[in-house]
């Protein structure tokens, strides 16, 4: 994951501003030079000097430094000689933006006495970019576009004479943007020492060297894995961000973020440093945590902080989770990260961590065997992948802490977490413990919550500690909706003698009537199935009731009412019944008659059309046809067109449209002519009546009047 290299400084980019910051310096040292025969206090010596402080500031103040995610300052007391400590400055910086520069720091102590050291030596350069192997050619420290830090290591060696308050500090002009700090102050971390009365002591040193990168929405456990070659006490507080301008000043944060909350939700255990957060939000956020070094007596030796920023992100794969200690053997487990073990007797404890992605190779990575004298460290599996941690405790070292590194090897951004383990070396009790006597309830889902403790028999000593049927630690508190059912383990004592008791969860089924759901239905559609509309998970065997009798399930519009109906599983006990229903909603289907005809003459009256239809048709409908119809509903020989005329009802869902037709058959008026008079001889010839008809008389009639009329012609009698 780190890659050794030299720190970069012939970038383009910097020699264009270098050579400004010369250019500009130069002038200066000219416009001095003018100055000299006016100004007698002025030396050469002093010339250079001032030119060289010129160039050094503005080469600092152009350091490019809104770029550094991380910094801390620690000491080491060497010895040799006396008061001499080794100052050691860690930085880290995104590597999207330009290289190093020179960096200074300052000594401060309440015994009057003030100092800089400048360019301090660059003793170690590395990649600690949080990305997988095969990834970390890519990223920005090597050119590409993944997510790289470098890590830059400045040291140097200093008498400090003793002294109740040095003060050991850096600063820069800004830092990387962040959500939960206003605008890109600068940065300023320091270390604090008492070594009055020749005190030779080391500061606590900070092991992980990261920036954190961790998933947004996912639970995070974050350790820096900080250790006091002293044996000292060591105490953990979040503190303000700060910058230099110049003394020390608190940064300003955004609303919703504080010092102490740097980041909603998150917690520091004080004694273990073990930092927990859930983020919801991506981004950087600023958090710095200090720690402080105590003596056997209680007495403050002096502080340590880091300042880093938690890059949020979008995560493809959740970091792998932790199930706690799951199995122990001459041990009790008392927490999810806590063990008591007896003094002298040998035990082994199992740590299980699993990832939701079954491709995931879960790497477990701890120095316990090296900070606990005789122990090992073991993993067995990959994905459940189970840490083995054995010892013969010590009381010397109790209360151990264990941290073990957690990597699933995602890529290319690995998931980093810590699990921290705390192992307390303990005596045997001065009684007997009592567990009480083993027990055996039943519960359902949804019952309220169950207090095991109370369940047992006999007289059980308080104050044990329970275990799930997983090996897990649990809070005693059995969940009916979310614990697991299955036997529960109450143990008393200690390390060094303990008893147990159970309690066995049986799981009583209150049966699944399935989800309360509803029907609408027409009143002509055919039978539904009830049953299939409670979903998948509803249980065969139920009962139902309702307004009408049900047969097999369904609900039948022709010979059942609408309203609730209720199915009922019944439940094991002591669960009760379940019910679901199905409340039913019926439509009418809409009635449009039943087809029928109609014959009119053309020169007839308006006929209704709706009173053609047979069936008591309802009112309100629609016509279309070969012609428009009027409101009426009414069929015009004069103004419309005979043919199918077809009447609609619209329906209600799932009601479908009604429909009738009526057929019309228009049969066109004859006609005989007008009225006409004839006047004939008596012996004149024959006459066509028809032709003394006026208008134009259709052919083809029949004629009637006082004599027979033969061909249309009238003859007189002689």
């Amino acid at each position: 994951m780190r890659s050794s290299a030299t720190p970069e400084s012939g970038k383009a980019l910097k020699r264009s501003r270098f050579a400004y910051i010369c250019e500009f310096a130069s002038e200066v040292i000219s416009m001095l030079r003018t100055l000299l025969p006016f100004l007698p206090v002025f030396n050469s010596r002093l010339l250079r000097v001032s030119g060289l402080a010129i160039m050094s500031t503005l080469f600092v103040t152009n350091a490019e430094a809104d770029h550094f995610a991380g910094a801390s300052v620690t000491y080491q007391c060497t010895g040799v000689p006396a008061n001499q400590y080794l100052i050691t400055l860690d930085l880290y910086l995104d590597c999207s933006g330009v290289a190093i520069t020179p960096q200074n720091i300052s000594f401060t102590n309440s015994c009057g006495v003030s100092f800089s050291l400048t360019n301090v030596p660059l003793v170690l350069t590395e990649e600690v970019s949080q990305l997988c192997g095969s990834q970390l050619a890519n990223s920005t420290c090597n050119g590409g576009t993944l997510p790289g830090i470098q890590h830059y290591q400045f040291q140097t060696s200093i008498n400090l004479s003793p002294c109740n308050a040095w003060t050991i500090s850096w600063s820069i002009c800004c830092r990387d943007n962040s959500q939960n700090v206003q605008l890109t102050p600068g940065m300023y971390v320091a270390a604090t020492l008492n070594n009055l009365g020749g005190l030779c002591d080391q500061s606590p040193q900070f092991g992980d060297e990261s920036i954190p990168y961790v998933c947004v929405n996912e639970p995070m456990s974050y350790n820096m894995d900080v250790t006091d070659a002293n044996g000292n006490t060591l105490a953990y507080s979040f503190i303000s961000a700060r910058f230099a301008s110049p003394l020390p000043t608190n940064v300003t944060y955004t609303p919703g973020f504080t010092a102490a909350l740097p980041i909603p939700g998150i917690t520091l255990d004080g004694a273990t440093g073990q930092i927990a957060f859930t983020p919801t939000v991506t981004g950087n956020y600023i958090v710095v945590v200090e720690v402080s070094s105590y003596d056997a007596m209680g007495n403050l030796i002096g502080t340590v902080m880091r300042d880093f920023i938690f890059v949020v992100i979008n995560c493809t794969d959740p970091p792998a989770d932790n199930l706690g200690p799951t199995d122990i053997d001459n041990g009790i487990i008392t927490s999810s990260n806590d063990i008591q073990v007896c003094t002298g007797i040998p035990f082994c404890v199992d740590i299980s961590f699993s990832d939701v992605d079954p491709l995931a190779v879960i790497t477990l990575l701890s120095q316990v065997a090296s900070e606990l004298p005789g122990s090992t460290f073991v993993v067995n599996g990959t994905n459940p992948a189970v840490a083995t941690i054995c010892w013969t405790p010590d009381p010397a070292f109790s209360p151990a802490s264990v941290l073990i590194d957690v990597n699933d090897n995602a890529c290319p951004v690995e998931n980093l977490s810590s699990y921290l383990l705390t192992i307390t070396v303990v005596s045997p009790p001065p009684f007997p413990p009592d567990p009480g006597s083993n027990a055996t309830i039943s519960a359902c889902p949804g019952d309220p919550n169950v207090n095991l403790f109370n369940q047992l028999g006999g007289s059980p000593d308080a104050g044990g500690v329970w275990t799930g049927p997983n090996g897990a630690s649990h809070s005693g508190t059995f969940n009916p909706s979310t614990d697991l059912f299955g036997v529960y383990t109450y143990t008393v004592g200690n390390g060094c003698q303990n008893a147990s008791a159970t309690v066995t969860v049986n799981s009583g089924s209150a049966g699944n009537a399935g989800t309360s759901t509803t029907l609408t239905t027409c009143s002509t559609s055919a039978a539904t199935n009830m049953f299939a509309l409670l979903g998948a998970g509803a249980a065969a065997g139920g009962a139902w009731s309702g307004p009408s009798p049900v047969v097999g399930g369904n609900y039948n519009p022709a010979t059942m009412t609408a309203g609730v109906y209720t199915y009922t599983v019944a439940g094991t006990p002591p669960c009760p019944a379940t019910s679901a229903t199905v409340t039913v909603t019926e439509n009418t289907a809409p009635n449009a008659g039943t087809n029928g005809t109609l014959t009119v003459c053309s020169t007839g009256g308006a006929v209704s059309l709706l009173a053609q239809l047979g069936g008591g048709p309802q009112g309100g409908g629609t016509w279309a046809g070969p012609s428009p119809v009027g409101g009426a509903g009414n069929y015009n020989p004069a103004t419309m067109n005979p043919g199918v005329y077809t009447y609609t009802i619209v329906g209600v869902a799932p009601c479908t449209n009604a429909t009738a037709t009526v057929t019309v058959t228009e049969n066109p008026a004859v006609t005989a002519g007008s009225n006409g008079n004839l006047s004939i001889c008596a012996t004149g010839a024959a006459v066509a009546l028809s032709a003394s008809l006026g208008g134009a008389p259709q052919a083809g009639g029949t004629w009637s009047g006082p004599s027979p009329v033969i061909g249309g012609c009238m003859t007189l009698p002689p």
